[in-house]
């Protein structure tokens, strides 16, 4: 296959990849409360599976570092192939609760598994002399996603809240088919691991665990906002279609910044934009939660621009630039755990604030957990050459 179209397949699985997770991670809490959950149930739900994931990410990475029947390629196409029954059965039936909660968690557990191996795809890629701009394939990712978020909103209003598994399994099987004409590609890095493991890692690189904690406390900031989004429009008067295009906006603002990621990090480099990445991360939480119309709210996600967009493609160098290659593959899982781990807090945290709480004082106290991590990012973020940054340009 031309290297050329290795890229557009790539890009293209970001695509389905993100429209995917909107039908299902970012409309979780409309499709569950619609089921008649609570906000402690939904939160609990989304943080299970949260936490599973965080478990099961090493032993997929494990499995798929061995490269012998357990391939990146091949995890990836069971993870996607394993969502497809249970999101028939959500779309063409109506289950009891229990059963909901059971197949929904299943399904996150699943999407959030592949976010990993998605990157690591694209590692290989670029290991394997492809010419591959992250930023620009994770912008298409997000561009894809703007565009179907757009409309879920109001097609959940028209036609309930079932066509998001129906859609979600659609894009699914595309995703196989794409990532079926995908060759076998070895890594360069699966052959040195080292065997203190990421216990060790994190010992020898203690500025990076700094980063880590800081990335769990300010995505939990970012999870808990984008989870109960519903909740902040209720707030001011709005609802399922409104979700639909803020979330649509929002997805929209972070393409530009990820295009423009490659040549930013070279005039800055990793460790300055991911420390103005977080600064900007605190604005936006503060900002949406003095927000007291929709206009003011449109302003405050805003920032998104400047904060979760350059951090989502700066991070991938980042670790590619301060680790070294036998510890990379742990630095990439390292960080989604780390981002899962503020998921969990966002989540689990947010659904019980909100049982017992109004949204404005969940809003105010993740906003301070956000300042909290954005001083370990401060202290944990360091700065790189470009010398060290192996990606396209």
């Amino acid at each position: 296959m031309k290297k050329d179209t290795l890229i557009y397949f790539y890009s293209a699985l970001h695509a389905l990849y993100w429209m995917s997770y909107g039908c299902i991670v970012a409309f979780t809490t409309v499709f569950l409360l619609d089921h008649g959950f609570s906000n402690g149930g939904i939160g609990t739900l989304i943080a299970v599976s949260s936490l599973l994931s965080v478990l099961l990410q090493p032993i997929i990475a494990g499995a798929a570092d061995k490269g012998n029947q357990f391939t990146v390629k091949r995890v990836f196409m069971l993870l996607s192939l394993g969502q497809i029954i249970p999101l028939i059965l959500l779309a063409v039936w109506k289950p009891p609760m229990v059963l909901v909660a059971l197949l929904y968690s299943f399904l996150i557990l699943l999407q959030l598994s592949m976010q990993p191996l998605l990157s690591a795809l694209g590692v290989q890629l670029i290991q394997n002399d492809i010419p591959l701009n992250f930023g620009v394939a994770r912008g298409i990712g997000s561009f894809s996603f703007a565009i179907l978020t757009f409309f879920l909103g109001s097609l959940t209003v028209v036609f309930s809240t079932r066509c998001l598994p129906l859609i979600a399994c659609g894009l699914n099987l595309l995703i196989l088919f794409l990532i079926h004409k995908f060759p076998e590609m070895g890594s360069n890095q699966s052959h040195n691991i080292t065997q203190g493991g990421t216990i060790a890692l994190l010992k020898c690189n203690p500025s990076f665990a700094l980063l880590i904690i800081g990335i769990a406390f300010i995505f939990a900031s970012h999870s808990s906002i984008n989870t109960y989004m519903i909740h902040i429009l209720k707030r001011i008067g709005k609802g399922n279609a409104e979700l639909g295009q803020i979330m649509a906006y929002i997805a929209l603002l972070e393409v530009p910044a990820m295009l423009l990621c490659t040549r930013l990090i070279r005039k800055w480099n990793c460790g300055k934009l991911l420390r103005f990445a977080a600064i900007f991360f605190v604005i936006k939480a503060i900002g949406i939660t003095l927000s007291t119309n929709l206009a003011t709210l449109y302003v405050a996600v805003s920032f998104q621009a400047i904060s979760f967009a350059p951090f989502t493609a700066a991070i991938v160098y980042y670790v590619s630039s301060v680790l070294p290659r036998h510890d990379q593959v742990k630095g990439q899982a390292l960080i989604t755990i780390g981002l899962t781990i503020g998921n969990i807090l966002g989540s689990l945290g947010g659904g019980y604030i909100l049982q017992y709480f109004h949204i404005g004082f969940m809003l105010w106290l993740f906003a301070g957990l956000c300042l909290v991590g954005m001083v370990f990012f401060l202290w944990g973020a360091q700065n790189t050459t470009n010398n060290d940054m192996h990606c396209a340009t």
